[in-house]
């Protein structure tokens, strides 16, 4: 461009001291332009070198931290969205992770609780085979053992199948009008033997008027019997479980499940609801279970629009309230779960 001036200038014949100027002119003109298109520049420069280095961080899968929002506007926006992106990337491969360890802990759980009941069924009938055992009440005794131990069993088959099914997304839940009373006396005639095994007093508090839910029968009956199972799992024998029902505010229903056992630690407490997990371990081995059916509880609660909350001290027991909103649905009417 210099160039271009200057041969420009020489054919206007013009004086030699006014092409001198004008080319001091030009040349001034070029390094303040140039100085500005640098501090123009420079940010978006700097901008664009910051993404590409976090870039090749995430494609490290290293998420930490998040670029400064810098430069021109369009620079700025571009930025606020990459970090969004890495925020995300970050909670998305959180998740995965957690449910990779998850998922080794409920094989590894889930072996281990097969394969103790299977060890003990396999002894007790090799003794019945050797004929080592001779008398009716031993016999009846072991056959007894083999029975419980299937239970075990199949309790536990019963409720990786129903994970299984929460976790494809396929089922559709099939809202009903539905009493809640109809759907205690269900779950407590299913519970009878195992109160009585425990010689459990349960106590159940229901208002005069309770209106009556839209829910899952099935579904919802699963969530009760889980919790009350559970109930009677943790408590004493000769001990106590009381329900009570409940009008919440703004047209929400609580189903209270207290049980008056070892209750849970605050350190326990907000990790019950997870897959496997066991409140201390080695108790819950004597108890059996896989750690699974307070986790399928709470997934059938949420899918009714509901939630779980629990209260525990230790010495005193736990409460376990459902809370699910009071609202009518056309019957029939079906939602993914």
């Amino acid at each position: 461009m210099f160039t271009f001036l200057f041969v420009s200038y020489v054919y206007m014949v013009l004086p030699n001291k006014v092409i001198v100027w004008l080319s001091l002119i030009t040349i001034f003109s070029s390094i303040i332009s140039s100085f500005i298109h640098y501090l123009f520049t420079k940010p978006i420069e700097s901008s664009i070198q910051l993404l590409a280095k976090q870039s090749q961080q995430i494609a490290k899968r290293k998420f930490e931290g998040s670029l400064p929002e810098v430069g021109p506007t369009e620079i700025k926006e571009l930025t606020k969205q990459f970090n969004d992106m890495n925020t995300q990337l970050n909670e998305a491969f959180t998740q995965i992770n957690k449910a990779e360890v998850s998922r080794k802990e409920l094989v590894a759980n889930i072996s281990h609780d097969l394969r103790t009941p299977m060890s003990s069924i396999k002894a007790f009938v090799s003794a019945i085979e050797d004929g080592v055992v001779e008398d009716d009440t031993t016999f009846k005794r072991y056959l007894k053992t083999i029975s419980l131990e299937t239970e075990r069993m199949d309790q536990l088959i019963q409720q990786l199948f129903q994970l299984s099914l929460l976790d494809s997304g396929a089922i559709k839940l099939k809202r009903e009008r539905t009493n809640v009373d109809e759907l205690l006396i269900s779950v407590l005639q299913h519970e009878q033997i195992h109160l009585e095994k425990k010689n459990i007093e349960m106590k159940v508090d229901l208002p005069s008027q309770i209106p009556a839910i839209y829910v899952d029968t099935l579904y919802f009956q699963k969530l009760l019997f889980n919790l009350i199972d559970n109930a009677i799992r943790f408590s004493r024998v000769n001990g106590t479980i009381k329900i009570e029902v409940n009008l919440l505010e703004k047209q929400m229903l609580g189903i209270s499940i207290l049980d008056f056992g070892e209750g849970i630690s605050k350190e326990d407490l907000p990790h019950i609801f997870e897959r496997t997990y066991r409140v201390e371990k080695s108790r819950n081995l004597q108890f059996g279970g896989a750690g699974l059916g307070l986790a399928i509880a709470k997934t059938i609660a949420e899918s009714h629009d509901g939630t779980i909350v629990v209260t525990s001290e230790l010495g005193e027991g736990s409460t376990f309230t459902v809370v699910i909103p009071i609202h009518k649905h056309k019957v029939g009417e079906t939602d993914e779960l």
